[in-house]
């Protein structure tokens, strides 16, 4: 036996209360004078065995009423397999957590996994009596809590579940259990159930956390667990898992090249594969996959050129399949009338190449040097006169082996980085590190030290290799041939550590030292190359890496962050530019909704957090009103797309050491909650026999008193109390 409310037996202790006035009674003798005591001494003593069995009688129905009724609302329950055979009211709590990930809406045939587990639920539900405690929740990245323990009602119960379908989110296994846990300690029945109902999709389950399997035992030990497979059937499914903008500047007039991966998830190869890529609602490219084998993964380059400016939304699709979810995904580009680049040359020269930005100026416009129509505009300017420029009119600022700045211009250039500007930064010679960690500590993504190598022991150079592979930079030296990449080295670098917030881009194969590092300050970017641009310290400069080098850093700088991929489920936090006066930006999602945010101030200054993002698709940013709103693109978690689901013996492997209960759909599912429900309260049955019996304790007491009063009375007006009578304390 159990107690739902176990705090409230300490109102057993109340039964010390007729105890108490029981003995306090006893020992208060009455001492009277009456010449007839003789007489009634006699009477009293042939009738005080009697009277003290009543009192006793009496005292044992009290004491029995109040420990009753006090249990009663204590709540007992018999949870034993014989609960069955007591009299009590059977009364279950049940709590149901339906997996709403995308990979639910897989649909193998006619209906999809989400709509099989809606029916399996209904299967659970109908065993349940109206008014059971019951609470269900959606998982996804986050719970989302649709009933919270309330009286079972079948028809707002179908309501919900009509109304319900899955998020383009990928599952959060650990999240999501967490909250279980506590809707199961919520509800106060004699017992209690839970219903895991998911796909099993291999990818969430197959390697849960240690966390994720506490929560389990933790429910289990309150409760009897279930996990509910929908039978994941069907595993074929291809995927847009990856879009994003490779090469080309982005600017009116010009051609990008763009990638997209696609993966066959499925246990089928595919072939024919065709991906289309629209800009602005307009198909502009399409590519062929031939042939893609389960579990393969291909990238197809698209190309799109941008004959007009401003916000351009390119989509990258694949023809409807089993899951939609995953065959879209979306990107953002700020299309420029032309790119504006100032050079900071900290050691010019008339010579052909012999100046710190020759080579950058070469490879960033190629066409200038023969003549012809530039990517970009271009200006150079020795480092002296770069406290006459105003940078306002620049969209990347490069430096080069610049050997100092005034305060000044620091402030003017971290000004310009954080109203979204990008500050590109070259060392050499001139670079004193004491110099520039004490002006430029406030942008530097390193802290300079000592310099490290020798620039005439080129044989020893170091070749160099992507730190962060995610990082569209890193990625220019992974997709090289690695023979190719080892030819770039750099023979001399400033070395330093990065400073918090930081990171490291490239770096020396080997000893790990940052090369190329950047650092994020508002709305804008700050590079860090630790050598030269030039061929002093490296031949990065007259190798094919540089061109590719300076192209992408030229489209990363002015990448503004609205214009990076965010995710479902995530939140979105962007900077808001210091011109904004306004308290509130108005987010839109896809759908048009439009949600007002109050900016927020943070260490790197003024931003708009919104989400957690809810649909992917494009959401419009307005920072003032009458602006033109700024847009984004929003993906769902091509993680979750690998639909393939455990089997059965995978499943009971998974759980053997867990208490769950596994039932698959060769049970009758109906028949199984049935048969493992057990548990009844026995709190009415209780509260009534206290009440019956405080009824009978009173109708004997008037009994017992009446009688009392009817026997034959003394001469005199003195009365004695059955107590006295009882004790035959009467002293004549």
């Amino acid at each position: 036996m159990t107690f739902l409310n176990p705090l409230l037996l300490f109102g057993l202790a109340g039964v010390a209360v007729p105890i108490a006035i029981h003995l306090l009674n006893r020992f208060r003798p009455r001492n009277v004078e009456w010449a007839a005591m003789d007489l009634l001494r006699r009477a009293l003593l042939s009738r005080s065995r009697q009277i003290r069995i009543e009192d006793l009688l009496l005292l044992l129905l009290r004491c029995l009423a109040i420990l009753l009724l006090a249990a009663a609302m204590a709540r007992p329950t018999l949870t034993g397999s014989g609960a069955s055979w007591f009299i009590g009211k059977p009364r279950t709590g049940v709590v149901i957590a339906l997996d709403g990930s995308y990979s639910m809406n897989h649909r193998p045939g006619v209906n999809t996994r989400f709509d099989r587990a809606a029916q399996q639920i209904r299967e659970i539900v109908r065993t349940l009596d109206p008014g059971s405690p019951t609470s269900l929740v959606l998982m996804g990245s986050h719970p989302r809590i649709l009933l919270r323990n309330v009286g079972y009602d079948a028809k707002v119960f179908e309501d919900i579940l009509k109304e319900t379908e899955p998020f383009p989110e990928r599952l959060n296994v650990e999240l999501c259990l967490e909250e279980v846990d506590k809707l199961v300690a919520e509800i106060k029945t004699a017992a209690k159930e839970c219903y895991v109902v998911t796909d099993a999709q291999a990818m969430s389950w197959r390697h849960m956390s240690e966390k994720a399997r506490q929560s389990l035992v933790q429910i289990g030990g309150g409760c009897r667990l279930s996990f509910v497979p929908t039978g994941g059937t069907g595993a074929e499914n291809a995927a847009l898992t990856d879009f994003r903008h490779v090469s080309g500047i982005l600017r009116r007039g010009s051609m990008a090249r763009y990638l997209a991966e696609v993966r066959n998830q499925g246990v089928r190869p595919l072939q024919g594969v065709t991906v289309e890529l629209t800009l602005d609602d307009r198909p502009v490219d399409r590519n062929v996959i031939d042939l893609l084998g389960p579990g393969q993964a291909a990238t197809v380059p698209l190309f799109a050129r941008f004959q007009g400016g401003g916000i351009a939304r390119l989509v990258a699709r694949l023809k409807p399949d089993g899951l939609t979810t995953d065959n879209r995904r979306y990107a953002v580009a700020h299309i420029r009338d032309r790119v504006r680049v100032l050079m900071v040359d900290g050691e010019p020269s008339a010579t052909p190449f012999a100046g710190e930005t020759d080579y950058l100026r070469t490879a960033l416009a190629p066409g200038a040097a023969r003549g012809g129509p530039a990517p970009m505009t271009v200006k150079t300017v020795p480092w002296v006169d770069l406290p006459l420029q105003r940078l306002t009119d620049y969209d990347i600022v490069i430096a080069a082996n610049v050997p100092d700045f005034r305060e000044s211009q620091v402030a003017a250039l971290e000004a310009f980085v954080r109203q979204g500007g990008g500050l590109f930064l070259f060392l050499g010679d001139n670079a004193n590190p004491r110099i520039l960690n004490a002006r430029l500590g406030s942008l530097l993504p390193v802290e300079l030290g000592a310099p490290a190598g020798r620039a005439e022991e080129r044989a020893q150079g170091w070749p160099l290799e992507a730190a962060d592979s995610f990082h569209p930079l890193a990625r220019i030296v992974a997709a090289l041939p690695k023979e190719l990449a080892a030819d770039a080295r750099v023979f001399r670098l400033l070395g330093g550590r990065l400073v918090p917030g930081a990171q490291t881009v490239w770096r020396t194969a080997g000893d790990a030292q940052p090369v190329l590092a950047e650092r994020r300050l508002g709305a804008g970017k700050v590079l860090l190359f630790t050598s030269t641009a030039d061929r002093a310290w490296s031949d990065l400069a007259i190798h094919p890496l540089f061109p590719m080098l300076t192209h992408q850093a030229a489209t990363y700088l002015t990448r503004q962050p609205h214009e990076a991929p965010f995710t479902v489920g995530s939140m979105m936090v962007l900077p808001i530019p210091r011109r904004t006066s306004q308290a509130n930006v108005i987010f839109a999602d896809p759908d048009g909704k439009r949600t007002p945010v109050q900016t927020a101030e943070r260490e790197n200054g003024a931003v708009a957090e919104y989400g957690p993002l809810g649909k992917p698709g494009f959401y419009e940013i307005t920072y003032a009103h009458g602006s033109e709103p700024l847009v984004a693109a929003v993906n769902v978690d091509p993680a979750e797309s690998a639909i393939a689901a455990l089997d059965t013996a995978e499943i009971n492997a998974l759980f053997r050491e867990l208490p769950v209960r596994v039932l698959t759909e060769e049970v009758d599912l109906a028949s199984a909650v049935k048969r493992g429900r057990i548990g009844r309260e026995l709190w009415r049955l209780t509260m009534l026999l206290g009440l019956a019996i405080l009824v009978a304790e009173g109708w004997l007491a008037r009994r017992f008193t009446r009688r009392m009063a009817t026997a034959p009375q003394p001469l005199s007006k003195g009365r004695f109390s059955r107590r006295e009578a009882a004790e035959g304390m009467v002293d004549g």
